[in-house]
């Protein structure tokens, strides 16, 4: 329903913006002038809840290794990545991502999430 009535108004050559959670950085797919403008507010970073997840990350220190590097990380760059390819849905998609963690500047491991996109124009202001 919702993205329904936000093609029609894009069809009219009305504005609309579209507010979602993560359900729609996954699975959305607007081509053209649909989707011109990606904002992220936070990066998400998976925290181990299940059995299975928190039994692998105490494997994972058991052996001196780091569970936020092999998993938290690797998944949070996923995340991104399809969040950011929400945008460029054909070859002739265009538009912005705006992503407002400022982690990306201020943390070790913003550089390496920032050099798993596709060779985006990046501007950090």
């Amino acid at each position: 329903m919702i993205l329904e009535k936000h093609i029609s108004l894009r069809q009219q050559g009305q504005g609309s913006v579209i507010f979602g959670l993560d359900s729609f950085a996954e699975g959305v797919d607007l081509k053209g002038d649909n989707l011109t403008h990606v904002v992220i507010v936070k990066l998400r970073f998976s925290v181990p809840n299940s059995p299975i997840d928190k039994t692998l990350a105490d494997y994972l220190q058991s052996k001196n290794r780091n569970p936020f590097m092999e998993i938290s990380l690797p998944d949070a760059s996923l995340k991104l990545i399809q969040a950011c390819g929400r945008l460029i849905r054909t070859e002739t998609d265009t538009g912005k991502i705006t992503i407002f963690d400022n982690r990306l500047v201020t943390k070790f491991y913003g550089k390496q999430l920032l050099n798993a996109l596709p060779s985006y124009n990046i501007v950090i202001e």
